[in-house]
């Protein structure tokens, strides 16, 4: 999903209404001021041989941040950092200094007639790259976030991968914007420093069975216009992954995809787009969205905030005593009781008010132009705030297994089975800090008895993931 939100930001500010600014360039990399802000017209053709490191092109083998890091794609060592990763120049030196307000940026971009043209809800992976992309115009922009920070939703719990777009079915809207979006990644990064790995990735099949798959998957993403696509055979497949399943018989093989750490992408969007002048204000419930007569949209906020903020300074820890947890060491630290439903989680995440133990402590109502509804699993809720019940959102969750650093030498690529009726798969995937992740499962909520009931056990859930 991740390599079709760098391309949204740009197709919402190309078709917006605001011009930049006359004579003013917003800093675009959070490392580098950049000399333009003006929007491109087509989508570049983005050539990793404009980086000085990239003739060796090392995509795999490397952990981010040791010994060195990933940059838009390829592997700087060390010893290039200091010019290649640590640039001074950044939109972070545009933020000034001093105390900021409880969950909200220092400053406001609240117009004198106390509007703004933009209210974006919600702040994940879209809602803060549409946030970065309106930074650079001259729109007065808050985004409202229901968490207590950025990024934790529906965003901080996926894979992390950007996809070619090989499987999207051709003609769908998803098949026309991934592989643009996917080849707007390195040059994302090169701006914003967020981690980013050219892993690769291949779609292994296990038999002739699935093998004859694998010709459909190559046309179908011939058709999306996804290049460098090509089928490995058996042997060429065990050399690039030695230990996969011995019953591996061949794979596709896409080089552009890639991997990130979905939080981090976030946070450099939102600090970006925040350093550049957008107002982000976290803990802010939307209630309910009004059309004035004047043209303006008034959207109801509930604030809130921690009931223990002051009196717990260590916080809640929220895993169990058999989960590994810090409780024999730090006996301090206490389990929350609060049980989150999947309702609740749907506004906010883990970081909900509902996670959290929050209470309301003010209401606050924000009136703007245009408002964009980035509300992730919240979403349905927030479009019937203005009468569209076009849509519902059935929550698929799904759990991953993260497994220590030293099993991360175990595969090179993300690894995919053939894809099933589900999606994609369990996956094997090694994280851009080393980490082996398996998974995830795809379990319906709107099927269960209770949708507050689980009906898996956490034990049957790890052997899903580990038989696969």
């Amino acid at each position: 999903m991740l390599a079709r939100i760098a391309l949204a930001g740009a197709v919402l500010a190309t078709a917006g209404a605001f011009a930049p600014p006359a004579g003013v360039a917003p800093s675009l990399h959070r490392a580098r001021l950049h000399a333009t802000s003006t929007r491109p017209t087509s989508t570049p053709k983005l050539s990793m041989l404009t980086f000085p490191w990239s003739k060796k092109k090392i995509t795999i083998g490397e952990v981010h941040g040791e010994n060195g890091a990933y940059v838009a794609g390829y592997w700087v060592p060390y010893d290039d950092c200091k010019t290649e990763y640590n640039i001074k120049g950044g939109s972070n030196e545009n933020a000034k200094d001093g105390p900021c307000p409880r969950s909200r940026t220092r400053h406001s971009s609240e117009k004198p007639d106390g509007t703004y043209d933009v209210a974006i809800i919600g702040s994940g992976c879209i809602g803060a790259a549409i946030a970065r992309e309106l930074s650079k115009t001259t729109a007065s922009v808050v985004m409202l976030e229901a968490a207590d920070d950025v990024s934790q939703g529906a965003t901080k719990g996926n894979s992390g991968i950007v996809h070619a777009g090989f499987d999207d079915t051709p003609g769908s809207i998803r098949a026309a914007l991934c592989w643009r979006g996917n080849q707007m990644f390195p040059a994302l990064d090169a701006d914003l420093h967020f981690g980013y790995q050219l892993t690769g990735s291949l779609v292994v099949a296990r038999g002739a069975k699935e093998a004859e798959f694998l010709p459909e998957l190559l046309a179908r993403g011939k058709t999306n216009g996804v290049k460098n696509l090509r089928i490995v055979e058996k042997e060429e497949l065990f050399k690039m992954e030695p230990l996969i399943h011995p019953e591996s018989t061949a794979a596709l093989f896409s080089p552009d995809a890639g991997t990130l750490i979905p939080y981090e992408y976030t946070i450099a969007l939102a600090e970006n787009a925040a350093d550049n002048g957008v107002e982000v204000r976290t803990r802010r419930e939307v209630t309910g969205i009004a059309k004035d007569a004047d043209g303006l949209f008034t959207v109801a906020v509930s604030q809130w905030d921690t009931k223990e903020f002051s009196t717990d300074p260590l916080g809640n820890y929220y895993g169990g005593v058999d989960e590994n947890g810090p409780f024999a060491k730090f006996p301090a630290l206490k389990v929350a009781n609060n049980r989150v439903s999947v309702e609740q989680m749907k506004v906010g995440g883990s970081g909900s008010k509902a996670a959290c133990g929050g209470a309301e402590v003010a209401k606050e109502a924000v009136r703007a132009k245009y408002v964009i509804n980035c509300a992730g699993g919240f979403s349905d809720k927030i479009s019937a705030m203005i009468g569209d019940d076009s849509f519902k959102i059935k929550p698929r969750i799904g759990e991953y297994v993260l497994l220590r650093k030293s099993q991360g030498a175990m595969c090179n690529h993300i690894l995919f089975p053939v894809p099933g009726p589900f999606g994609k798969g369990v996956l094997v995937q090694k994280t851009l800090w080393g980490n082996l992740i398996l998974g995830p499962t795809a379990r319906d909520v709107h099927e269960w008895a209770s949708p507050d009931q689980d009906p898996d056990s956490k034990a049957g859930i790890l052997k899903t993931i580990l038989s696969r």
